[in-house]
């Protein structure tokens, strides 16, 4: 939007700016998980398969993005542990929260089509 009619958008973004030197930790949900397991039959409590996808997945995460430090899933849900002194989009909260987000559904995307068949 550099320059553009829609500069102006800027203006209603509010400062989300991570604090310095904490851990961040960024906590991704899943969202419809059981009507998704559901659909694939999955094994309750845990899916090997499932489980597999997921930490694939975190595991690249960890790989594309290295400031993340740690990964660790729980039921539907990974949560990330950023470097305290991360610059990642110059530590904006949302902004970093996105990224995790799209890297990680990117990867379960890719590798799901080998693993549910």
């Amino acid at each position: 939007m550099a320059k553009s009619h829609y500069e102006y958008v800027k203006m209603f973004e509010k400062a989300d700016v991570l604090l310095p030197k904490c851990w961040p930790v960024i906590r991704v949900d899943g969202r419809g998980f059981h009507r998704f397991s559901d659909s694939h039959g999955f094994k309750k409590p845990n899916d090997d398969r499932s489980l597999h996808l997921m930490t694939k997945a975190a595991s690249k995460v960890m790989e594309d993005l290295k400031d993340v430090v740690l990964a660790y899933g729980q039921s539907d849900e990974y949560s990330f542990v950023l470097n305290r002194n991360t610059t990642l989009y110059n530590r904006r909260e949302r902004y970093v929260a996105v990224c995790i987000d799209i890297v990680l559904n990117h990867r379960e995307t890719l590798f799901s089509n080998r693993i549910y068949r």
